[in-house]
């Protein structure tokens, strides 16, 4: 794959990233809110919400690298009632648009708490729209390795995966920040995370387990198909078995790492910050593993025709 062809895994990995992490994100917002209150809750998600927004931000420019003709591609929206491709990138407009509304509210407007849950419920729904119609785009009967819904539900399950890793780093980036800045006022923040951190652990494992499940059902799939799907199975398991050892190894040693550093700061009692380089090579590991993912997905394709 060239530069290129490189732009496409980076932009469907990377806004499906930001869905799961948003998602986490808010899920955690909406547990602690009631605890410790809506201001305090707002300032905890401030700078993971700009994380996030980066995320959707690379991912939309790395989009138009994909395209020939990039100023051009507003005219991708014409076929919304025909076209899953259209409905994508709608939808992911309407993500990248929600987010950025959002992290202008939570930087620069003080006030509108009430529009903030809201605003990022509706981000979450569009971006699973968006990975819902990133995946019907694939389901082509000419395509065996494509067209079948585990397609869908591997596209999901890296976006909750990689938005629990990714979550689980910028809590304890943030934390490590705002220790450094207001070493006196991080009480609140910091037991929030020491709460959250073993979930996201838990969560983020069993994650990397579905997907090495999904993987093991696409091979089973390929296996029992036709000549084309065995082509695909072929290279998967010949060509590119070693990166396919790399793709299935990682995402489980990236949960597993992160679920031992949380255990043992549980066992500890050390702070929270300590574990930002465990969580930081934890979701290095998983993100490695889904681009090589993504990448398999591609290449492993059969070409028809011309």
């Amino acid at each position: 794959m060239n530069l290129r062809e490189w732009a496409l895994p980076v932009y469907t990995v990377l806004t499906q990233m930001a869905t799961g992490a948003l998602f986490t994100l808010w899920l955690v917002r909406a547990v602690n809110a009631p605890r410790i209150g809506t201001l305090e809750v707002e300032r905890i998600v401030m700078r993971p919400v700009a994380a996030i927004w980066l995320t959707i931000l690379v991912a939309v420019l790395g989009a138009h690298l994909h395209l020939s003709m990039p100023l051009l591609s507003f005219l991708a929206l014409a076929n919304l009632g025909s076209s899953w491709l259209s409905r994508e990138i709608l939808f992911t407009v309407l993500l990248f648009l929600s987010i950025s509304s959002l992290a202008v509210l939570e930087w620069f407007v003080p006030g509108y708490l009430c529009l903030r849950a809201p605003l990022g419920w509706f981000a979450i729904v569009s971006g699973a729209a968006g990975i819902f119609c990133m995946g019907a785009i694939y389901l082509l009967p000419t395509q065996p390795a494509w067209n079948t819904p585990l397609t869908v539900a591997s596209f999901y399950a890296t976006a909750l995966l990689l938005g629990m890793m990714e979550i689980a780093v910028l809590l304890v980036m943030d934390l490590k920040f705002s220790e450094l800045r207001e070493p006196d006022g991080c009480g609140p923040r910091r037991e929030v995370i020491r709460r959250t951190l073993p979930w996201l652990a838990v969560g983020a494992t069993a994650m990397s387990f579905v997907a090495v499940f999904l993987n093991f059902a696409q091979i089973c799939r390929l296996e029992s198909g036709g000549g084309l799907a065995r082509l695909s199975l072929d290279l998967l398991l010949g060509l590119y078995l070693p990166l396919f050892i790399l793709r299935m190894g990682l995402p489980l040693a990236g949960g597993g790492l992160l679920l031992l550093a949380v255990a043992t700061l549980r066992r500890t009692k050390r702070a929270v910050s300590d574990l930002m380089m465990p969580t930081y090579i934890s979701c290095l590991f998983v993100l490695v593993g889904e681009i090589l993912g993504r990448f398999l997905f591609y290449a492993t394709h059969i070409r028809l025709g011309i």
